[in-house]
């Protein structure tokens, strides 16, 4: 009896797994505060949940491209900008998640491979050169001209003048490679070469996973995002772009958007980029997630700190719509092998990679409205954060094309002026509803 019911959970549990949401509705993330075997550890054990690969994946028939992306914030934790250091390092590992999906589009590689090899061997006593040539300016000192005598006159005091010392280390280098060059037999080197370009036009990859590893004892600060593109997806953010926002109503209904804003306050402060989800209407929407670090305690600096995160959040909507993204890398190799006449190999190598990134976008933005802002201490270094969450959904975006054509409209005048009367200004700390009227919505 024991057996039959833990088959029938077992059964249970694998029904739960693969009846879950299409990998585009799904929204998650997470902070990780232990040691982990390698940068981004976290976003490839949720790929192994999942039963995803990076690269191209099928699931009830739909093909989607999964991708990781990871970087770390270079800031000190002491440091106020650390907050921020974060924020960009998210930025970044969007940025190269993406650069994955140009890359596999297209790449265009060029190499280029050079390997010289050389012996030099020599056996036997080298013999002495003698080398005659003759003076053709005189046979004698007195057949010399006074100018010719000068010269010589000035090199002596010249030799004169010069330590011994100084005399030795003329030719010193030279000869010490001559002394070198003896006693190598033989010499290979290998040159390579490896230059790769890629860039794409990128629609409607957005995130699926984030996550947070920080070690204070190491002082780092690791990030990481799983990201998805799919057809669907990018036929969303199409229909963003062009308003044809009858794509994307009367899908499958969501919930509300303040609804997907993680309760737990760790894991809303490890939460960034831009998510894809469907609203209780049944139209696919937009959040955004940013924050920014507070710089000190004051309203100005709470002020600043929320004016950067809800711009960055409104950067991450029009990003999610359509991004250029543009990589060019080049990895140079050196490597010398010497065997030398005792019998002994030195290798010599050197590496130079150099990886250049560019990511853009543009658009305008209509009917985005900040659906959270919220202040707490950031879960590593417990210093204040000013945080936003951006949502978009076409319902808000037609409401701001409504308001936008009853504010184009010409006022009617009343033919009355209006003359303020001075007033004495009272300090007052109230606050009072008259309730809401039908009429206002």
């Amino acid at each position: 009896m024991k057996k039959i019911i833990i088959f029938l959970l077992l059964i249970g549990f694998f029904v739960y797994v693969f009846a879950e949401d299409d990998p585009e509705d799904q929204l998650e993330g997470s902070v990780e505060t232990e040691d982990i075997t390698m940068d981004g550890q976290a976003c490839y054990d949720y790929l192994d949940s999942k039963n995803y690969q990076e690269g191209d994946n099928e699931r009830k028939g739909k093909s989607f491209f999964i991708a990781v992306g990871i970087d770390s914030s270079g800031a000190n934790m002491a440091q106020l900008a650390y907050v921020d250091s974060i924020q960009n390092a998210f930025t970044r590992a969007q940025m190269n998640a993406k650069t994955a999906l140009a890359e596999s589009l297209e790449k265009k590689i060029k190499s280029e491979i050079v390997n010289e090899f050389k012996q030099a061997f020599k056996e036997g006593k080298k013999p002495t050169m003698i080398i005659q040539e003759k003076d053709n300016e005189a046979d004698s000192y007195e057949d010399l001209s006074t100018y010719q005598k000068m010269k010589i006159l000035m090199h002596q005091k010249l030799d004169e003048i010069i330590s011994q010392d100084n005399k030795d280390k003329v030719g010193e280098k030279e000869r010490e490679m001559e002394k070198e060059m003896e006693g190598i037999l033989n010499q290979n080197v290998f040159r390579e070469s490896i230059e790769a370009t890629a860039k794409s036009n990128i629609r409607g990859m957005k995130t699926l996973y984030s996550n947070l590893s920080a070690k204070p004892g190491s002082n780092r600060t690791t990030v990481c995002n799983v990201a998805i593109w799919s057809e669907n997806l990018t036929k969303y953010a199409d229909a963003m772009s062009t308003g044809n926002f009858s794509k994307l109503k009367n899908l499958k209904k969501g919930k509300p958007l303040q609804q997907y804003i993680p309760k737990d306050q760790e894991t809303l402060g490890v939460t960034f980029g831009a998510f894809m989800v469907k609203n209780e209407k049944g139209e696919m929407s937009v959040i955004s997630f940013s924050q920014s670090g507070m710089k000190t305690s004051s309203s100005m600096s709470e002020k600043a700190a929320f004016n950067k995160a809800k711009l960055q959040a409104e950067r991450g909507i029009i990003q999610l719509r359509s991004e250029n993204v543009e990589v060019a890398e080049k990895i140079d190799t050196f490597e010398v092998t010497t065997e030398k006449t005792d019998g002994m190999t030195d290798v010599y190598s050197e590496e130079n990679i150099e990886r250049r990134q560019k990511a853009s976008a543009s658009g305008s933005l209509r009917g985005a409205k900040v659906i959270k802002r919220w202040k707490n201490k950031h879960p590593v270094t417990g210093r204040l954060v000013a945080g936003m969450v951006v949502g978009w959904s076409p319902s808000s975006a037609d409401f701001a094309s409504g308001m936008q054509e009853t504010l184009d409209k010409s006022p009617e005048s009343s033919g009355s002026d209006y003359s303020p009367s001075p007033i004495t200004a009272k300090e007052v700390e109230s606050g009072s509803s008259m309730g809401d009227d039908e009429d206002d919505f």
